[in-house]
């Protein structure tokens, strides 16, 4: 009898689903079989090595159960499986398409987080991709998927590399419809600081290149909790809104001890959407790279942080999995190649508040998605062929019409109350989003409407290879490969490091210059900390931190 099965034989347990994971007691990464099952009302995932994770709650799993999609795309690659863990990349079990393809600017950073995933430690090299590299990720992902994917430009430190605003307009001329930055912010806060004019300049050639979005980190209001960037971010915001940046992204890592940081997070963003903020997106603590391996000391899920958002009304049936809008997706995307939302129903949830004074007001007071999603699932289901689905959407007297009009105006049975607050119409909204079908068409929406988004990144102790085949983040490679995010960054010896080892800078003048510059940018931030009694007494600082500190 395995360890996993002995462990389950007490009646108190209901298995409620089975896959693979990773057996993180094996130098090599190895298969190893696993159950979520729950015990009392929390879900675990129980695996045949005897290892217990915590998922979340029965309520939590309820609701992504709701959201589960057996779809799948068949993608334009000719790379076969042939060993789980080991050899991945998109191949031939790859269920989903690339909804956003990071792109690594450099391995370098100007910080030493304890929790970065991705710098595990100081590597001994330095990676920085080259243009024509840059532009062969890019042309493989458009070859695998059929169209160019939102690009996401991370690191290490993006701002780091001088020739940004070039790499932004290669993305956008290479055909893809968004461009979004990940940055910590750093760079840019402390140069706003120490000279406005400069820094606005700066951010304003990243606008004018085609950047839409900057995902940048925050993991709280408290200085000792967030340490990364506390103090930087004010004049970072400053920056982006003067430079007429007008989506800006906070992306908390959530562990055990910022969790109740959470809703004062929320509260720094409700404050200031008028400088361009559009939406937190929270990052639950994956234990991996530097991260300590006190997973117990750390874990912090998705239905936890699910739990510190109730305190604004935010309902656990407020949120809604990623493949939840899988058939809005592909009936707005037609017939030409697009953007999927294959995903597996535990890699994310989503939602949306109108931001009411200090109060925030769900989506569902103004439309009742449950319902609207309900039943184009259920058309969805009924009709074999899309073509047949398609025209069940629309009256006999609308099929030669035009097919986004006529759902546009089905949607509007769904609005509970169409007026907002400040006289705006959720009808109008949505007919332009649907009718256009881009991402231009949501500025409108966002501009009333706060998105709050969650992706608990995977680590060797909750991997489940199901997830894996359902991926939409994925990594370019110089090596010709589009890689799963967290294949990419739970197994770094066989993936990440060892594709940026062998891609490193070998001219040793340049690994030597780019190190240097890394240092001198560090001696900035530490600088810029060396003026904290100066800083906090400074009117922007004063204003993003009012009522919070």
């Amino acid at each position: 009898m395995s360890k996993l099965q002995e462990s389950l034989k007490s009646d108190e347990f209901k298995v409620l689903e089975e896959t693979l994971s990773v057996d993180e007691t094996k130098e090599t990464p190895t298969p190893i079989r696993a159950k979520y099952v729950l015990e009392g009302d929390v879900v675990y995932l129980y695996k045949d090595n005897g290892t217990k994770e915590r998922i979340g709650s029965l309520e939590y799993w309820n609701r992504i159960k709701k959201f589960e999609t057996d779809k799948r795309v068949q993608l334009s690659t000719t790379i076969q499986h042939t060993e789980d863990l080991l050899s991945c990349g998109l191949c031939n079990q790859h269920k989903n398409s690339t909804a956003l393809l990071n792109i690594v600017l450099t391995n370098r950073c100007n910080l030493r987080c304890w929790y970065c995933f991705f710098y595990a430690e100081k590597a001994g090299f330095v990676y920085e991709p080259t243009i024509e590299e840059i532009k062969a990720m890019i042309e493989t992902a458009t070859s695998f998927n059929g169209y160019a994917p939102p690009i996401q430009l991370t690191g290490g430190e993006p701002t780091l590399r001088g020739d940004l605003p070039e790499i932004i307009k290669i993305c956008r001329d290479m055909g893809s419809p968004h461009v979004q930055l990940n940055i910590n912010s750093v760079e840019p806060g402390v140069k706003y600081y120490l000279d406005p004019e400069v820094a606005v300049k700066e951010v304003r050639k990243w606008k004018e290149a085609g950047l839409n979005t900057i995902y940048t980190s925050f993991d709280g209001t408290d200085p000792k909790i967030n340490f990364k960037n506390h103090y930087e971010t004010p004049f970072a915001l400053e920056a982006y809104s003067k430079a007429g940046i007008s989506s800006t992204v906070l992306v908390p890592t959530v562990f055990k001890e910022n969790l109740k940081e959470v809703v004062k997070i929320v509260k720094f963003a409700a404050m200031h959407t008028d400088k361009g903020i559009k939406g937190v997106n929270f990052q639950p603590i994956s234990v991996v790279g530097s991260t300590p391996k006190e997973r117990e000391k750390l874990r912090v899920t998705q239905s936890d942080v699910l739990d510190e958002l109730k305190v604004f009304g935010l309902k656990t049936d407020d949120w809604y999995s990623i493949p939840s809008v899988d058939v809005l997706a592909d009936i707005i995307g037609g017939k030409k190649n697009h953007v999927h939302f294959y995903n597996n129903e535990k890699c994310g949830l989503a939602s949306y508040a109108y931001v009411d004074g200090d109060k925030l007001r769900p989506i569902t007071d103004f439309v009742d998605v449950d319902k609207f999603l309900e039943d184009l699932d259920k058309i969805d289901r009924s009709i074999l062929h899309k073509a047949s689905f398609a025209l069940s959407l629309v009256p006999k007297i609308m099929q030669t019409g035009d097919l986004r009009k006529s759902l546009a105006k089905k949607i509007h049975r769904y609005i509970v109350k169409d007026e907002l607050p400040n006289g705006v119409r959720i009808s109008s909204m949505l007919d332009e989003i649907i009718e256009k079908g881009d991402y231009s068409a949501l500025g409108e929406f966002h501009h009333h409407f706060l998105f709050f988004g969650m992706m608990h990144f995977m680590d060797p102790y909750n991997y489940d290879i199901n997830r894996v085949q359902r991926c939409c983040i994925h990594y370019g490679s110089p090596d010709g490969r589009i890689i799963p995010f967290c294949t990419y960054n739970v197994f770094p010896s066989v993936y990440r490091d060892a594709i940026l080892k062998e891609n490193r800078i070998k001219d040793t003048n340049l690994e030597k210059k780019l190190k240097n510059e890394e240092r001198k940018k560090a001696r900035h931030v530490a600088d810029f900390r060396h003026r904290i009694g100066e800083v906090k007494n400074s009117d922007v600082y004063k204003s993003y931190y009012r009522g919070l500190l």
